[in-house]
């Protein structure tokens, strides 16, 4: 899709109500100071350092052939200016998180996943953003998710193959992305309680 296209469905549905996307973070490890500062020092450890780039279909061709970490990120156009550095802020949001470079073989790759996986819903139709019947299975999710923008690639390479999975598994407890489900945070219904009992 490109901007002319993006900018006429924008116009389409200016003053529809868009179908909530869900952001749940995990409040209790996110506000402990001493574990996020200890997931920063395994990162700069185990890595080199993140890399980011614009996520458009394209992409791919221009992403490492190595193993690592990677992340869709959502970072609308909304900014916050500051007198002291940084001066400029904006709000972000990690979409999914995942690994490559488990399997064994060269084509389990930050690039080949990106380009197999994923680039065929970057940068698509958002009009899926204003359909009310429930995403459920996982591409109806992806599609959903990763036709947000401005959307973001962020990518760590590392060699240790146990490390990758140890630290992709940290990362989601920590974010709770909404396109994880293997290792995020589980919502898990309750047995129904009925706000008032009738006497007996």
């Amino acid at each position: 899709m490109n901007e002319q296209e993006f900018a006429l469905l924008m116009h389409k549905f200016r003053f529809e109500v868009a179908t909530p996307l869900q952001f749940q973070p995990c409040i209790e490890l996110l506000i402990d100071g001493e574990f996020c500062k200890g997931i920063d020092k395994i990162m700069s450890e185990v890595g080199t350092t993140w890399e980011r780039r614009v996520a458009v279909e394209a992409l791919g061709s221009s992403l490492p052939d190595e193993r690592g970490l990677y992340m869709f990120v959502w970072r609308p156009e909304l900014t916050f200016r500051f007198s002291a550095a940084p001066a400029i802020e904006r709000p972000c949001w990690a979409l999914y998180v995942g690994k490559a470079g488990t399997e064994e073989g060269t084509k389990d790759t930050i690039k080949q996943r990106y380009q197999s996986e994923y680039s065929k819903y970057v940068g698509k139709d958002i009009s899926c953003l204003w359909d009310a019947k429930d995403a459920v299975e996982r591409h109806e999710r992806l599609a959903r998710y990763l036709t947000l923008r401005p959307l973001e690639y962020w990518f760590l390479p590392m060699l240790n193959i146990r490390d990758i999975g140890l630290l992709e598994r940290k990362i989601i407890k920590l974010l709770n992305p909404p396109l994880n489900r293997q290792h995020g945070v589980k919502i898990r219904p309750g047995k129904t309680v009925p706000a008032f009992e009738e006497p007996t």
